[in-house]
This record gives structure tokens, C-alpha cells and sequence, in this order.
């Protein structure tokens, strides 16, 4: 019996040795990497940036890959049982205010952190002219001293057909000049088009907390302006996340990733059921928020 044991031992330690020399110089796409050790992509990187998952040298970030070794550990440590290693907390506070030209350094180290090399620079160029008219169309989560920029949401009102014409393909986004983006100085229905959702990878909630934080300004506007549609095109992981979130109806007829929230409609949505619920309480809803069944 005693030597059987020893015998088994002795072949464990083997197949661990020669899994080490297999896997210390192997490196892997963080999506296997995550599929072994069974966890998300934002906790995958939380072992990447805390130093505990190696990344291959010279790799681009968008084509990185990591430690298989490293990887194996992790996997064994949580087996086992062993604690993890601390990690930083969130910020016990964030301000949420509109964009300021003074923040956008911290919008675009947010788009590096995400997109690296992609960040189009003309575009943002094109997204600050748009301002001229109207400077409350960015939402902002934000550190306590606005030196990092944790999450923003771009809704920007435009005419419908503007709107229609951008996500059908007949327009390009960047062609939208800053005289065509609508000023909130008049009374009257105004229709939004998304145009970025983007959050650090550790804080998604923020992304809804944004939500609010607009759906409050709008409540505040009421009833002398108002929203009574929202469109957007789902184009990153973030913008998809808020369309699900807000059980936006597609619109294949403009695009396959084409959406459209119509408040006049009852919301499956709880935050804008909820935000119907506040218009309806503050004052009677006008005839273009008033939806009759066929």
C-alpha cells in the first residue's frame, strides 16, 4: 500500500514538472486564460494589472497574451482555498457633473485605457465642436479632483431625420456639424442619439448611475422640454450592456445594431418605467408622450 502511494506521489510530481516546463514560457489569449480560470474578463485583468498574471513581452495591448504559468497558479491558489491577494478599492466617492473642456484628458486616458492605439483623435475633435451649441451632452463619472474620468455617457440631440439618416448608413457620425446639434434653449420634444457609453472595466455600475444622473436632468426640464426618443447602435460591449438594460427595441430597417427607446411606450425597463412614473406625478404628459394601442 506504502509503495503504491509513493508511486502516485512520485507520478504527480512528474506530471507537475512537466507541466511547469511546458507552461513557463507559454503564453495564451486572455480569453482561454479567463475559460481555465473560470472568471470574467474584468477579474482576468484585475490579475493582469495587480501583477499577478504575466503579459507576453513586446505585444501590442490589443494582441496581448499572458502567462500560462502564471495563470495555472492562480488556479491552484483558489483551489486550495488560499487568499487572494489585496486589491485596490473603489473610490469611496465619485462626482458626476456634465463634461468640461477641462476634462477631456481625463475622458481620453479613460478611451486609452480601453481602446489604446484606436483612439481617433480628429473624431474627438469633432465630438468637442459639437459642444458649441450645446455643452450638456457628455455625463461624467468622475475621482473627487476630476483627475480620472471613470465613466461617461454622450447623448445628443439632433432631428430625428439627422438621426434616421446617421444610423441608416446615409451619413456618416463625424459629418454632424455643431450648428445641426440642438441648443436646449426652446420648449418642446427633443430627440437623443447615444453616442458613447464607456466605463472602466471595473466600475459598470457607474455606466447606470449616469443614467439616473440624466434622467434626473430631463425631470427637472419637464414639462416645458422633454425627451421622446432615444436612439443608438450598439458598437462597444458598454453600449450593448445599456441597450439590454433599457430593452431598447431594434431597428433593422437602419442597421442590424440599430436601436430605439420610445418614451411614449410602456417600459419594460425599471429605470424608465420609473422615469415615466416621475413625468406623469409632476405634470399631465404631452399628446407625443401619450401612447394609444392599436
Amino acid at each position: 500500500m506504502l509503495q503504491c502511494y509513493n508511486i502516485l506521489v512520485r507520478f504527480s510530481q512528474e506530471c507537475s514538472l512537466g507541466r511547469n516546463k511546458k507552461t513557463q514560457d507559454e503564453f495564451v489569449p486572455w480569453s482561454q486564460g479567463a475559460e481555465i480560470l473560470g472568471m470574467k474578463r474584468t477579474t482576468f485583468f484585475h490579475y493582469v494589472r495587480t501583477g499577478q498574471i504575466r503579459s507576453e513581452p513586446d505585444r501590442q495591448p490589443r494582441d496581448g497574451r499572458y502567462s500560462l504559468e502564471d495563470i495555472y497558479i492562480i488556479k491552484e491558489r483558489r483551489e486550495q482555498g488560499k487568499p487572494r491577494k489585496p486589491y485596490k478599492k473603489r473610490p469611496a466617492s465619485v462626482l458626476m457633473d456634465w463634461l468640461q473642456p477641462s476634462d477631456i484628458p481625463a475622458g481620453l486616458k479613460l478611451d486609452y485605457l480601453l481602446y489604446h492605439e484606436n483612439i481617433d483623435l480628429a473624431e474627438a475633435a469633432v465630438y468637442q465642436a459639437w459642444r458649441r451649441n450645446n455643452n450638456l451632452l457628455t455625463m461624467g463619472a468622475f475621482s473627487k479632483d476630476r483627475s480620472e474620468c471613470l465613466a461617461y455617457l454622450q447623448l445628443v440631440p439632433l432631428h430625428e431625420q439627422t438621426i434616421l439618416d446617421i444610423l441608416g448608413g446615409k451619413r456618416e457620425e463625424n459629418s454632424i456639424k455643431p450648428e445641426e446639434v440642438l441648443a436646449y434653449d426652446k420648449p418642446g420634444a427633443y430627440t437623443l442619439v447615444g453616442i458613447s457609453a464607456v466605463c472602466h472595466p471595473e466600475r459598470p455600475d457607474l455606466l447606470f448611475r449616469l443614467l439616473d444622473k440624466i434622467t434626473d436632468f430631463w425631470l427637472e426640464q419637464y414639462p416645458e422640454r422633454y425627451i421622446t426618443k432615444v436612439y443608438a447602435q450598439a458598437v462597444s460591449k458598454s453600449g450593448d450592456m445599456l441597450i439590454q438594460h433599457l430593452f431598447m427595441a431594434p431597428r433593422p430597417d437602419l442597421a442590424p445594431n440599430a436601436y430605439e427607446l420610445n418614451l411614449a411606450r410602456p417600459a419594460a425597463s425599471r429605470v424608465i418605467r420609473r422615469f415615466q412614473e416621475k413625468l406623469t406625478a409632476k405634470a399631465p404628459l404631452p399628446p407625443e408622450l401619450q401612447y394609444t394601442f392599436p
